[in-house]
């Protein structure tokens, strides 16, 4: 659909349309990237909350196994059982009743959700059973360095929300400017088609706009 409309914007025919069915692969693989994104962060949240649940039950006196069963049920409370982070800590917990260390199972959960805070998490948790190191002490110095992390994160997303906002509707503002002068003023921009000399402008102007979108939002992309 954004093919055609692009066409016919730029370069007043649909069937020009089929030459930028190749790009639907990168608007694709951009849109995934993006959700995948939004996965993570919602994982990432979850997450340090399971852990502050497991850090006081820890703390109370419970086993960090039971712990996980208990921050299970209360991100259930939370999120809702078809949650990410409800399925991952189910997981987690059926692995350690038929066995296997929770340390092993922490670890196959940062390999599968591939980000950094669980990776480390599972890394510095696994050093600290082994050495037989103060596990309460550790799940809570770990949560509150996340949780350090995840407020600066927020602090910077807040800061340029509003110009990402901005960027955005700017984003849209040329393709609405160029429709408005096809219907207001068709024979004003009719020298830009169906011509080598205007279709060439058109080309340059939507390899430009395309080159904007994307350095805009690598800008907008704050990490900490």
């Amino acid at each position: 659909m954004l093919s055609v409309i692009a066409a016919w914007l730029f370069y007043d025919s649909f069937l020009a349309g089929f030459l930028f069915a190749p790009f639907f692969f990168f608007f694709a693989k951009a849109v995934s990237m993006a959700k995948k994104r939004k996965y993570s962060e919602m994982l990432t949240e979850g997450f340090l909350r399971a852990l502050s649940s497991v850090s006081s039950s820890v703390a109370a006196g419970i086993s960090p196994e039971n712990a996980f069963v208990l921050a299970e049920s209360d991100m259930e409370d939370l999120y809702g059982r078809k949650s990410a982070i409800v399925k991952e800590l189910a997981m987690i917990n059926s692995c350690t009743v038929m066995g296997q260390r929770l340390e092993n199972a922490l670890n196959d959960f940062a390999r599968r959700s591939q980000i950094g805070e669980i990776y480390d998490f599972s890394v510095v948790f696994s050093v600290a059973k082994k050495n037989g190191s103060d596990i309460s002490k550790v799940i809570s110095s770990c949560t509150q360095m996340m949780e350090d992390r995840r407020q600066a994160e927020n602090e910077a997303r807040v800061l340029i929300r509003a110009k990402q906002y901005e960027q955005r509707v700017m984003c849209a503002m040329p393709p609405g400017i160029l429709a408005y002068l096809r219907f207001s003023s068709g024979n004003f921009m009719g020298v830009l088609y169906h011509n080598p000399l205007g279709i060439a402008v058109m080309t340059g102007c939507l390899a430009v706009y395309i080159l904007a979108i994307w350095l805009s939002e690598k800008i907008g992309d704050v990490k900490v």
